[in-house]
């Protein structure tokens, strides 16, 4: 085994601590580069975090888009139900109305709109003043049958009677001329009524 040359540890030597010399400059370049490592690895994991709230966020999202997709579909079968229900009506009554459409004036409509109008006080004088008359004709009928009988019988009796046929033939000849005469005559004019709206706007 060969001695060293002193010289060769001298070189050696200096060899070694030209080495420790320059790592030790590089010990500040390796912080900051740590630090910078840390940061990096501090903003990754806070990019991670929000990636995670935004998957969530789209998941939800997602979610409720399925939810409303549900929900249309849905609606698109009732709208789909309700277009075969009423299909065959509408298609039906298509001639009617394209005839209404066509035949029907302004003056018409109109006229029909106050009719309408009209009716709330014609129901309530049906029901506060003919509706009771017709009850009372219903409980009064037999009662007039009853007296037309016996005027019928009457009358066979009076034409039985020699003496009284000229009188029963004067009453019947004045009766029919008084049936003419009221046949001839004029009805009454109907009241002037107010419009409903004309009521309203008083």
């Amino acid at each position: 085994m060969a001695i060293p040359n002193p010289l060769d540890a001298v070189r050696l030597a200096s060899t070694a601590y030209g080495a420790v010399e320059q790592a030790v400059k590089l010990i500040p370049r390796v912080t900051s580069l740590l630090t910078d490592v840390e940061r990096l690895v501090l903003r990754v994991n806070n990019l991670i975090g929000e990636v995670e709230v935004t998957q969530r966020r789209a998941a939800a999202a997602v979610t409720q888009v399925e939810s409303v997709v549900a929900g249309a579909a849905g609606i698109q079968s009732r709208v789909a139900t309700l277009v075969d229900r009423f299909e065959p009506v509408l298609t039906h009554l298509l001639p009617v109305l394209e005839t209404l459409s066509r035949t029907t004036s302004a003056d018409e409509v109109a006229a029909l709109v106050k009719l309408v109008d009209a009716l709330p006080p014609i129901v309530d004088r049906l029901d506060t003043d003919i509706m009771p008359i017709m009850d009372t004709l219903a409980t009064v009928a037999p009662d007039l049958r009853d007296l037309l009988d016996v005027s019928r019988e009457l009358n066979e009796i009076i034409g039985s009677v020699p003496g009284l046929r000229g009188i029963k033939r004067r009453v019947e000849d004045k009766q029919n001329e008084e049936d003419a005469y009221r046949a001839d005559e004029e009805p009454p004019a109907a009241p002037q009524r107010k419009h409903p709206e004309a009521t309203t706007s008083s």
